[in-house]
């Protein structure tokens, strides 16, 4: 995390350091929507002091989020101290679909051979989806991480790219290749919006030539097409029918074994703990109740995420000193690898 405790500095919270949260403000009117994010990023905080950075893709905020005594922590005391999150001055904006590993720049403190890489899962131009690694993940770790994101698992992982740090965050960036891209295409696009007009005009002229002899066409074909039809629609109804009941049968499945999972558990979390309590509200939720006597909730998060039988975690302070509930959703059985 760049920074330095001097006035008037910014401090870019390093990607290890936050987690990330996806918030649909579309039915939020505009001037309403910094504290809705604000309110949604601190029911999902697993710490009490929750702050945060939003890139804003329409009417989705994609909100990188950390602990404010944490950030203090490793920037140092200073006073009118900036906090931005480093992931908005890295990578770029796609318009579509992408899926993207980035490889961070090293922090020039720590050692020169050690790197992070963050992916990317971009859909309709929104970030879908976003994980932090200290090392580049395995094929395995890549298929449980777009499961995660409800991408086919096949997809193949895309190739590591170097980034640097921008000048300007991702919104301000993209704003500015979009202006200069149209300003240099000016020419290109006065030529084809010329070269439109006068096709329209031509094809206006032979619209109603074509448009009759399509029509006879049509006819023709309408009575062969129609047996073919009833039949294809028959066989529709009675292939969506044994798909409910498949389905059906299916989510009568468990994620995974109790076994299977109270190993697991016991493998991931971090630290010295105790376990008073185990439930699972519905067969796909899992929550659990530990004490340990100096809960670190950022590793522990991050260690039950990190396993593949473990999504959506969430973590909250029990009533007595020590006490942790960690809840996480379970991942599907048909989506776990063999």
């Amino acid at each position: 995390m760049p920074g330095g405790g001097n006035a008037g500095t910014l401090a870019l919270v390093g990607r290890e350091l936050c987690l990330y949260l996806q918030v649909d403000a579309s039915k939020v009117p505009p001037k309403q929507r910094t504290g809705f994010v604000a309110l949604a990023t601190r029911r999902a905080a697993p710490f009490a002091d929750p702050d945060f950075d939003v890139l804003w893709l329409q009417d989705q905020a994609a909100v990188w989020y950390w602990s404010q005594e944490r950030a203090r922590m490793l920037a140092g005391t200073g006073s009118n101290i900036r906090y931005r999150a480093e992931a908005l001055f890295v990578g770029t904006l796609p318009l579509g679909d992408a899926e993207q590993l980035l490889v961070y720049p090293p922090d020039p403190a720590a050692d020169p051979g050690i790197v992070g890489m963050e992916a990317r899962l971009w859909r309709h131009g929104r970030l879908l989806a976003t994980r932090w690694w200290a090392q580049a993940p395995d094929n395995l770790e890549w298929q449980v991480f777009a499961r995660s994101a409800g991408l086919d698992a096949s997809h193949p992982r895309p190739e590591p790219t170097f980034e640097l740090l921008r000048e300007h965050p991702l919104s301000a960036t993209r704003r500015r290749q979009l202006d200069g891209q149209i300003a240099t295409r000016m020419p290109l696009i006065a030529g084809v919006i010329a070269g439109l007009c006068l096709l329209l005009l031509t094809w206006q002229a032979a619209g109603v030539l074509r448009a009759q002899w399509e029509g006879h066409r049509v006819e023709g074909r309408i009575a062969q097409l129609s047996a073919r039809l009833e039949t294809i629609i028959s066989a529709r109804e009675k292939a969506d029918q044994a798909k409910v009941r498949i389905d059906a049968l299916l989510g009568l499945r468990t994620p995974a074994s109790q076994t299977r999972l109270l190993g697991e558990i016991k493998r991931v979390t971090p630290g010295a703990w105790e376990m008073l309590s185990w439930s699972q509200s519905s067969p796909e939720v899992l929550e659990v109740t530990l004490k340990t006597a100096n809960p670190d909730t950022a590793a522990i998060v991050a260690a039950w995420e990190a396993s593949p039988l473990l999504q959506e975690v969430s973590l909250a302070t029990g009533d007595r000193p020590g006490e942790l509930t960690v809840q996480a959703k379970l991942t599907p059985l048909q989506a776990l690898a063999p």
